[in-house]
């Protein structure tokens, strides 16, 4: 082999290595918004089996820590990707995960009528607020 086939092939090697180790340009919302999901999927299922105002403040409050752990990623996520912002221009590689997030939305509204029956509990109602600062933390 010449010196110019070698160089050639090496430096097709190198051009493939970067494209991989380089992944795409919203792996990091993808790793992000999979997080979000995991912990709104794990708040769906502990909700809805939840049997007792304790239980349902725990739940809770584990999603709300998830979710004010997750706020200032997010936020760092809008500003660095206005178009996510915008339904029309969410890119591909995320809207497997809108379809799964959306989708989780409505199992959550149905795991709101469980939570219903503990509201009047101080300990879920301090854990509902929690959960509403850290909501709020991702605006």
């Amino acid at each position: 082999m010449d010196m110019k086939k070698i160089l050639i092939t090496i430096l097709a090697g190198i051009f493939i290595f970067t494209l991989i180790s380089c992944g795409g340009k919203y792996d990091d919302a993808v790793k992000v918004n999979n997080e979000f999901i995991d912990a709104m999927e794990e708040y769906v299922t502990e909700a809805e089996k939840a049997s007792s105002s304790k239980e349902m403040a725990r739940v809770i409050t584990r999603y709300a820590e998830k979710i004010r752990a997750l706020a200032p990623k997010l936020k760092e996520l809008r500003g660095k990707y206005p178009e996510l912002n915008n339904p029309e221009t969410i890119p591909d590689e995320l809207k497997d995960l809108e379809i799964k997030a959306a989708s989780l939305q409505q199992k959550m509204t149905a795991s709101f009528t469980n939570m219903v029956k503990y509201m009047m509990d101080t300990d879920v109602q301090t854990a509902f607020q929690k959960l509403q600062n850290a909501m709020m933390e991702m605006e």
